[in-house]
């Protein structure tokens, strides 16, 4: 047994490594290749007229970083260092943009500056607020990104010894100085690592410059939207100039990871072995009342506004009536929800979502387990597995599309032949989803499995138990709470994918995310609204059951 059992780890690696290869590491690989030839057929040229959109690119993607920076640092500081009233609130409701996709926010904000139609605008006047363009789409993304910032300073406020600041009253400083002088700038690199990844998200976004960009007057393209109608018009010619775009995008993703790990490196604190903290909240004082108003009236307007709006356009009979009670009705729910296409479409997604998150966390779990026996080679697994989720939702549904454009043949000793079809059929969007959040998967069990004791399957072993039954019976059960977290994450972000939904769906096998943006696009925004508020409502299920199992977890512990 213990002759074998190197071998069987061997081959489990072996297992692993060839579908994770194949199916989300080769195709980009192939994009990368595709480019760099596009390049020696006069491509370089095409990418050099894009230049306009790829300014456009980084304009959008540089102003939602400010916007997320420029409100997530203060708020942070706000909500988890000092006394604040109903601050927890706040910190849950601003971090819903994270849960929602940004392209509900758009459709929000949509309905509510649209120059002619807009809610604000039929109060303010026709034209006072338009959110279309740059601008709208840098405000709407920065809004979605806001909790990326948000997050990275209260954990970096966390972590900060409250000895410093201490120190600094007694040298003389006020509390306010001391907050500035000695906490802000230890999270400082914590809250612009955030806003760098805030870039890249942006960089990466589809839906929201679409819906705000191409068709405002004159319309706002960035590198994904381009990408999209280079793919619509079809062609060689169009389908190279495609790749390369794509892969002008993907270098966004090693810069914005070097940027986090340059600022990670510098905001890195360290706190003395076996001490705690428990800072104490910083008093604000006779300015409690006014900062309460302030947070309360930017939490209205910035999340429950744009949800409120789409809420209401729901039961309207038509967007752009005028408000009335008689104009109220709930047949838009009955007809959306209950139409067969509708049927059909929640059912595949559904299918997919329940299969993506199953693979997440098979493939996940195998990933963490290889990390703890392959030392050595633990950084390589865990790269492997992140990669995708790095990797733009664009650039990898365009990837699978040219690795996976023809059938692909494998004979097995001359005598036994596969052909591998995936081209125009819904399994691509599996393995894309699966590809994109096994991340989810892996980080998850590999930090659950961290706080498991070795000698539990040791144990096992010594009892009679093999290596695969001694893991069934001792560490996985520990392991279940983190496996379904990791599968509801999945397969929430799978059922409400868009980007990549929109690129490889088939003709006539529509999902959830594909049907949405057909509905806002080309058809009708209220029969598009009763659908986001479908998707918010699984979101936040899918969120109430994620807080139920942790606080079951921490009673347990």
């Amino acid at each position: 047994m213990n002759v074998r059992a190197p071998e069987a780890r061997w081959w489990g690696l072996g297992a692993w490594l060839v579908p994770i290869l194949f199916f989300a590491v080769g195709p980009v690989a192939v994009l990368i290749l595709r480019s760099v030839g596009a390049l020696d057929g006069g491509a370089l040229a095409a990418l050099a007229s894009e230049t306009g959109i790829l300014g456009n690119t980084l304009l959008i993607s540089l102003g939602a970083a400010a916007f997320a920076f420029g409100v997530g640092a203060p708020l942070s500081i706000l909500l988890f260092r000092t006394d604040l009233p109903l601050r927890r609130g706040f910190a849950v409701l601003f971090t819903l943009p994270s849960a929602i996709p940004p392209f509900i926010w758009g459709m929000g904000w949509l309905l509510l500056a649209s120059p002619r139609a807009g809610y604000l605008n039929r109060l303010l006047g026709e034209g006072s607020i338009d959110i279309y363009g740059a601008a709208g789409i840098a405000f709407v993304e920065g809004l979605s990104g806001l909790p990326l910032v948000l997050l990275a300073g209260a954990a970096a406020l966390r972590r900060v010894d409250p000895a410093l600041e201490e120190a600094a009253r007694v040298c003389g400083a006020s509390p306010l100085r001391a907050l500035f002088a000695a906490t802000v700038p230890l999270a400082l690199p914590s809250l612009l690592s955030g806003a760098v990844m805030v870039f890249l998200m942006t960089a990466s976004a589809f839906g929201v410059p679409y819906i705000l960009g191409v068709s405002a007057s004159p319309p706002t393209r960035v590198l994904t939207t381009r990408i999209y109608e280079l793919i619509l018009l079809g062609g060689e010619g169009n389908l190279a100039r495609a790749v390369v775009l794509a892969a002008a995008l993907l270098l966004f993703t090693p810069l914005a990871l070097w940027a986090t790990w340059v600022l990670g490196r510098s905001g890195r604190v360290r706190l003395s072995a076996g001490k705690g903290v428990s800072p104490r909240p910083f008093p604000l004082g006779r300015g409690r009342g006014l900062a309460t108003v302030g947070v309360g009236a930017l939490c209205a307007i910035l999340v429950l506004l744009p949800l409120g709006a789409v809420v209401l356009t729901s039961v309207q009979r038509s967007f752009g009536a005028e408000l009335a009670w008689e104009s109220l009705t709930l047949t838009h729910w009955s007809g959306v929800l209950l139409e067969p296409r509708t049927l059909r479409a929640t059912g595949r997604s559904l299918l997919l979502a329940a299969g993506a998150g199953l693979l997440v966390c098979a493939f996940g779990l195998a990933g963490a387990v290889l990390r703890r026996h392959f030392r050595r080679f633990g950084a390589g697994v865990e790269a492997l597995a992140a990669w995708p989720y790095a990797v733009p939702g664009t650039v990898l549904a365009i990837s699978l599309l040219v690795a996976f454009s023809r059938d692909l043949r494998f004979v097995l000793l001359d005598r036994v032949a596969f052909v591998l079809a995936l081209a125009h059929t819904p399994w691509l969007l599996l393995i894309a989803y699966s590809a994109k959040y096994l991340a989810l998967g892996t980080q998850n069990s590999a930090e659950a499995l961290a706080q498991v004791d070795p000698s539990l399957a040791e144990a096992a072993r010594v009892s009679g138990a093999g290596p695969l039954r001694a893991f069934l019976d001792a560490p996985l059960p520990l392991l279940r709470p983190a496996l379904i977290a990791a599968f509801v994450l999945a397969f929430l972000a799978c059922a409400t994918e868009i980007t990549m939904s929109v690129l490889l769906v088939p003709a006539g096998s529509e999902v959830l995310g594909t049907l949405l943006f057909e509905l806002q696009s080309y058809a009708d925004p209220s029969a598009a609204a009763v659908l986001a508020c479908a998707f918010v409502a699984l979101v936040l299920l899918g969120q109430v059951l994620l807080a139920l199992m942790r606080r079951g977890t921490a009673e347990v512990r």
